[in-house]
C-alpha cells in the first residue's frame, strides 16, 4: 500500500487509547488506511486492517515498526489525538526519508555519563520524540530501524525508555549513511504542561543545560513588544525577555 497509519499497541489500556486515536484521524482524514499490530486482534470501524504480534517489552514498537506494510507510513503511538487533517505529513516525504519532532528530552546528564555514544552527541542534536514518526520505506530506513533495535537491546540496562537509543541510532544514520531528516513544528506533536514541567524539575538527570533558553529573539514590532524600545542596558533586556517571551 502507498501510505497509511501505523499504530503498535498491546494490552487493554494501550488498546483503548488507541481505539481514540484512529476515530481522531478518521475524522479529519476519513479516507486514511489504518494498520494496528497488536497481541490481540483489534475490530473497529476506525481499524482497515491488524496484525498479531508478540509484545516483550513496553517498546514493541523498536521490534516491529520495520514491518509497516505501507510504502510511507506516519506511526502514532496510543495516546495521539489528531485535531486536524494530518495528510500532508506524508509530502514531505517527498524531499525527505523520515520526519519528527523534537523532544522536551534533549540531551540528558544521566544517560550522557552511562552511555559515551549519547553523551558524545552535541546538545543542539536533540532528542525526537517517536510518538510521530513519518517516514518512507528505503534501506536508508532500514539501516535506521535495525540500528535502533540492536542499540536498545545494548542500552536497556542503562535505559529502557526507546529515544535515548533511537537518538544514537539517528545521529550515526544521517552522519554515515546520508538520511534526510526533517524536524516538523511544534504543531504535529504538543506534549503537556505537566510534561514540560516534569521535565524541567529533573536536573539530576538532565543537567543544568536542559531546556534553558539560548538564544532570546525580540521582535522588533512596538504593537507586539510594547517597551522594547525603552531598555536601556543588556540587563534590562534580559529581564524583559524573560519575562514576556513565550514558553517553548
Amino acid at each position: 500500500m502507498d501510505q497509511g497509519i501505523l499504530y503498535i499497541a498491546f494490552g487493554d489500556n494501550f488498546l483503548k487509547e488507541l481505539l481514540f486515536s484512529a476515530e481522531s484521524v478518521k475524522k479529519h482524514c476519513p479516507d486514511m488506511h489504518i494498520t494496528v499490530f497488536s497481541d490481540k486482534e483489534v475490530e473497529s470501524e476506525f481499524v482497515d486492517a491488524c496484525s498479531i504480534i508478540e509484545a516483550t517489552h513496553l517498546r514493541p514498537k523498536v521490534d516491529y515498526i520495520i514491518h509497516s506494510p505501507y510504502e510511507r507510513t506516519l506511526f502514532l503511538d496510543t495516546d495521539t489525538i489528531v485535531d486536524y487533517d494530518i495528510s500532508d505529513a506524508f509530502d514531505i516525504l517527498d524531499n525527505f526519508d523520515i520526519a519528527l519532532v523534537h523532544d522536551l528530552a534533549r540531551k540528558r546528564k544521566k544517560y550522557s555519563e552511562l552511555i559515551p555514544e549519547y553523551g558524545t552527541i552535541p546538545y543542539s542534536f536533540s532528542e525526537l520524540n517517536t510518538g510521530m514518526i513519518a517516514f518512507k520505506k528505503s534501506e536508508k530506513t532500514d539501516l535506521l530501524w535495525n540500528r535502533w533495535r540492536e542499540n536498545f537491546y545494548k542500552y536497556y540496562n542503562h535505559c529502557p525508555w526507546d529515544q535515548p537509543s533511537f537518538r544514537i541510532s539517528l545521529w550515526k544514520t544521517t552522519l554515515e549513511d546520508d538520511l534526510k531528516l526533517y524536524v516538523f513544528p511544534v504543531e504535529y506533536n504538543i506534549r503537556s504542561k505537566a510534561n514540560r514541567e516534569k521535565n524541567r524539575r529533573m536536573h539530576d538527570e538532565f543537567g543544568d543545560e536542559h531546556l534553558t533558553p539560548h538564544i532570546y529573539h525580540m521582535h522588533a514590532d512596538p504593537r507586539i513588544n510594547q517597551g522594547v524600545y525603552e531598555v536601556e542596558s543588556l540587563e534590562q533586556a534580559l529581564e524583559f525577555c524573560k519575562k514576556n517571551f513565550m514558553e517553548y
